[in-house]
């Protein structure tokens, strides 16, 4: 029992250390009008490191848990908080999403988003869950791969949550760009990304691995 708290004070320990770099490193940097957008996502990140810390919520496997030292994330970048128009896909089937470790799920094709990021123009599947659990009627997911997988992230992609309610026009925040929790535990099925989700650029936002 002893071994366990004096364990718990010590991932206590990192991640207040932890929050507290975060945040100075990312609220002191960037123009005055960026600061309010910062400090959202600075708290995000943060509620993020705290969900892993805890023992009752973390997705890492107990030896995961044991060596965790805080998600690292790009330096925020508001060149990828992109507009995007949605092109709505009507009638569109259910189908088998490809999962990890040969699992699939019913999903359909919900719309196309379209966007501009550093005078390039990118369309990417917005996917919808055919079986929703209650509360997550407006959910829609954002699956992606770029040039940094099994680089600086995680080599099966990342995901950016959307709300169904937001309409056809939306902002895509790649700062929130996080990875699947099969990244951390073999335990975790998650969809892959559709192959036209593969972006030809490296999008250095969002959550990283802790090393190269």
């Amino acid at each position: 029992m002893y071994c366990i708290q004096k364990r718990l004070r010590l991932i206590r320990g990192r991640a207040i250390g932890f929050w507290l770099l975060a945040v100075g490193l990312i609220v002191s940097c960037g123009p005055a009008e960026d600061q309010a957008y910062r400090q959202t996502i600075a708290a995000e990140r943060m509620a993020l490191n705290e969900q892993f810390f805890d023992p009752n919520e973390t997705p890492l496997d107990s030896l995961g848990f044991y060596t965790f030292g805080g998600l690292k994330f790009f330096p925020i970048q508001e060149k990828y908080r992109v507009n995007a128009t949605l092109t709505l896909l009507e009638n569109e089937a259910v189908y088998n999403l490809p999962h990890s470790h040969d699992q699939t799920k019913p999903y359909k094709n919900y719309a196309i988003a379209k966007f501009e990021l550093d005078g390039k123009n990118y369309e990417l599947m917005v996917l919808e869950q055919a079986v929703k659990k209650p509360g997550n009627e407006n959910y829609l997911l954002l699956p992606f791969l770029d040039q940094t997988n099994n680089k600086e992230t995680y080599g099966g992609g990342r995901y950016i949550d959307l709300d169904k309610s937001a309409g056809k026009n939306i902002v895509i925040d790649f700062n929130k760009a996080y990875h699947p929790y099969c990244a951390y535990n073999s335990k975790f099925t998650c969809p892959i990304p559709p192959p036209r989700n593969k972006m030809d650029v490296a999008i250095e936002a969002g959550v990283r691995l802790s090393s190269p």
